[in-house]
């Protein structure tokens, strides 16, 4: 196994954790794994761009490198809830639980900032919003 091939599953295990607990992001960990089976293993990339989840936003991001608004509303919406949540729960008060809480408003900022992808013509010819 190549170090790629090592970093894809390793990135690929944390979006699939990202995706259990909300306090992780899921997409960015993604889109990782599959730069990394890009690189290193044709059908591990394969697999993660027909993946029934993951494989329209891998195939969005490969081709126009752009995330759709519902992953960037659930993405921040989780980060925002559950490092919010987890910070207030767990984490002692003062500097600390500001840092910690920053950081998740840094992720979400970041998620934010990702060009949008362009809403998807439906049948009939209206626009999909």
């Amino acid at each position: 196994m190549n170090l790629w091939t090592l970093l894809g599953t390793l990135f690929l295990a944390l979006g699939f954790i990202g995706a259990l607990f909300p306090v992780m992001p899921t997409v960015p960990f993604v889109l990782v794994a599959a730069a990394c089976f890009a690189r290193s293993s044709p059908k591990m990339h394969r697999w993660m761009r027909q993946h029934r989840t993951f494989g329209r936003t891998v195939r969005n991001w490969e081709k126009n490198r752009c995330i759709s608004r519902k992953m960037k509303v659930w993405g921040i919406t989780m980060m925002t809830l559950g490092g919010g949540t987890s910070t207030w729960l767990f984490v002692p008060p003062g500097w600390m639980s500001w840092t910690v809480f920053g950081a998740f408003l840094i992720g979400d900022l970041v998620v934010l900032l990702l060009r949008e992808c362009p809403a998807e013509p439906v049948r009939g010819g209206k626009e999909k919003r």
